[in-house]
């Protein structure tokens, strides 16, 4: 959950998450939400109370920016946003009129990272500074709740004793009395099991790296008495230079801690803490009897993922996953991918052995021995897709959760072969970036559209099957054709100096033409939108073109209304000349491509050149089989005579051939 502040994030998706966690941090119910503003001054009125602002500051950026306070409150979020004084995300929470919870301590919330099974995790400032911090929050649902209270306690204790490069560090854990929340490090990251999720398996250098980094981490911790007791791959958090992180101890056994060990036996009772699919056998009977050992066969089972993209034992129940872990012996990953060499498949079955004197004895050793064949690469990767990806699937799973489970929709998929809990990333197409497919994914939210539009196209939106869709709703083909079927979702956005030249926008029915010469800009009702398109039906920012590897593409944003490409309801859509973007009541605007083309005429064009070459094909055969023909045709013609006859001799030379 520890990502990084994106200016352009998931607006009204972040805003649901808040209204799941801020509303739920007051002591009453209800008190953080008043009338949504019309104008700016019940904008400015609601943003003093959250305490973003000071009366003076808001004063004087209105005197600065001359709004005045009859002007409309959208247009003045817009332009706080766009002068940077508030978020995005900020702006649209007071547009709802939700002021309360963009506080919290003094710390100013600036974005929704994640939303968990404890709470959400923001990005937020200090008080007194810009420095951002990560501010996982626990929610009032589990306020109360002693197990959770425990594991957030764990979590801050082993943070805030560790200091190693390889470990999120924790700053502080505090309380309001309402609100219960760490500060942390804030690491621009995203984890093992988003990539390999995304991407499919790792190749065995880099994921040998990972585990070497990961298990030096491990170390540093158990010499100072602290054994994690739940290494999984959502638990690693890799940096755009390849560097590996080590989270969340909210299950840590530390030495010192009996008391907070006896809480969270008597919660979650002592015998099985810890994840099915990754846990040691010896701690899947009783998780207060483990030493490191328990952790490097769990760093074992978590880099079997990393390798072959799938878990060691694949059973349907968490009972048959604990069985196999006590008693089965997983494929060798060298019988799933014959490249991995036989002594990397060796070291992963010797930190897998079921009795733990047949382990690796620490977790250095087993850093040593993966240490030669580990090779260290940047892992690139978009902020903004994998918040944004996150953000979807926590909305689906938490209004699925509400609606109970008859809501939950239901599918032919196999089970998932990383982890049952981890179908955050349901919707992406395995066949494309190579890793196995997930169990019971939910489908991916499609925005509403407009009543105007094509209900069946609207709907057609919704209707993905297993395995067939992309972070953000794209399909198999608009994915291959955009990142031509490799790792890479989708190729970055190019720079304003390579745009492919003599693309236009046509706009209000061909009356603006709107050269294209940024690699993205936003399409909406919004005036800071770079393309304003007023009018019912459309949203302030409804969607993006954006220019990715010299193909446009239209990446959908709003949550209210819809986009029709061609035809089609989209979300993540690649574009070709010709290609018309209908929004509702009646909005449109159409992509044309260098000199006026507008395509869909390239097969005819063919056509007709394989037509017009016959046609003069037949006429020079004719012409050189009659040549009278050409005589009659045109009388001025000098006359065609024969060729004369060669003589022969009554026998053929080899010449005459």
């Amino acid at each position: 959950f520890f990502f990084s502040s994106r200016r352009r994030h998931t607006r009204s998706v972040s805003a649901f998450l808040l209204n799941r966690s801020s509303d739920l941090l007051q002591p009453e119910r209800g008190t953080g939400q008043m009338q949504a503003p019309e104008t700016s001054a019940q904008f400015f009125e609601l943003l003093e109370k959250s305490g973003l602002l000071s009366g003076e500051n808001i004063r004087r950026a209105a005197e600065k920016l001359q709004l005045s306070p009859e002007l409309d409150a959208r247009a003045v979020a817009a332009r706080l946003a766009s002068e940077r004084i508030l978020t995005p995300f900020q702006s649209e929470r007071i547009l709802e009129g939700r002021y309360r919870g963009l506080v919290i301590d003094g710390y100013r919330v600036r974005e929704v990272l994640g939303f968990g099974g404890m709470g959400c995790v923001f990005i937020a400032e200090e008080p007194g500074s810009d420095r951002k911090v990560a501010l996982k929050v626990l929610s009032t649902e589990h306020a109360l709740d002693a197990g959770m209270l425990a594991r957030m306690k764990l979590e801050a204790a082993a943070g805030m004793r560790l200091h190693h490069p390889g470990i999120i560090r924790t700053h502080k854990l505090s309380s309001t009395g309402a609100v219960h929340y760490l500060v942390m490090d804030l690491v621009r990251g995203i984890s093992l099991h988003e990539i390999v999720a995304l991407r499919g398996p790792l190749k065995f250098g880099i994921a040998c790296d990972v585990g070497m980094q990961a298990a030096m981490a491990l170390h540093a911790a158990h010499q100072a008495g602290i054994i994690h007791r739940d290494i999984k791959p959502a638990n690693f958090l890799l940096e755009n230079d390849g560097t590996v992180r080590v989270l969340d101890f909210g299950l840590a056994m530390i030495a010192d801690s009996a008391e907070d060990e006896f809480s969270l036996s008597m919660v979650f009772g002592h015998d099985c803490l810890g994840t099915p699919d990754y846990i040691a056998p010896e701690q899947s009977l009783d998780s207060r009897r483990v030493d490191a050992r328990a952790d490097v066969y769990s760093l074992g089972a978590t880099l079997y993922v990393a390798f072959t993209a799938r878990v060691p034992f694949p059973d349907k129940s968490n009972k048959a996953k604990l069985e196999a872990q006590r008693t089965r012996e997983p494929k060798s990953i060298c019988e799933l991918r014959p490249e991995i060499p036989a002594e990397v498949g060796a070291v992963i079955a010797k930190m897998m052995a079921k009795n733990p004197a047949d382990r690796y004895q620490t977790a250095a050793e087993a850093a040593e021995a993966l240490r030669p064949f580990a090779v260290r690469k940047p892992i690139p990767f978009d902020f903004r897709e994998l918040v944004t990806l996150r953000a979807k699937q926590a909305k689906e799973k938490t209004a699925a959760r509400e609606k109970g489970p008859s809501s939950r929709p239901k599918t032919a998929a196999p089970r998932s072969s990383i982890t049952n809990a981890a179908d955050w990333v349901s919707g992406m197409d395995s066949q494309a970036v190579g890793a196995d497919s997930f169990a019971a994914p939910s489908t991916p939210a499609a925005r509403e559209h407009h009543p105007e539009m094509s209900r069946g196209g609207a709907a057609a939106a919704g209707r993905t099957r297993a395995g067939e869709s992309v972070a953000g709703g794209a399909s198999k083909s608009e994915v291959r054709r955009l990142g031509g079927g490799g790792q890479s979702a989708l190729p970055p956005l190019m720079s304003a100096a390579d745009l492919p030249r003599g693309w236009v926008l046509l706009v209000s029915g061909g009356a603006v033409r709107l050269p294209l010469q940024k690699p993205r800009l936003s399409l909406g009702a919004a005036a800071t939108a770079d393309v304003c398109i007023s009018g019912g039906g459309i949203d302030a920012v409804q969607g993006w073109l954006e220019c990715r590897g010299g193909q446009w593409v239209y990446r959908h944003e709003s949550q209210r209304y819809g986009t029709m490409v061609s035809g089609q309801a989209a979300v993540l859509r690649p574009l070709q000349a010709g290609d018309r973007l209908d929004f509702g009541g009646g909005l449109s605007v159409q992509l044309v491509g260098p000199g006026g083309r507008v395509g869909g005429g390239g097969l005819w064009r063919w056509l007709w050149l394989v037509l017009l070459l016959a046609v003069l094909t037949a006429a020079g055969v004719l012409l050189v089989q009659r040549p009278d023909l050409l005589q009659s045709a045109v009388p001025d013609a000098p006359p065609v005579t024969s060729p004369p006859a060669v003589p022969t001799t009554g026998e053929r030379s080899e010449g005459d051939n």
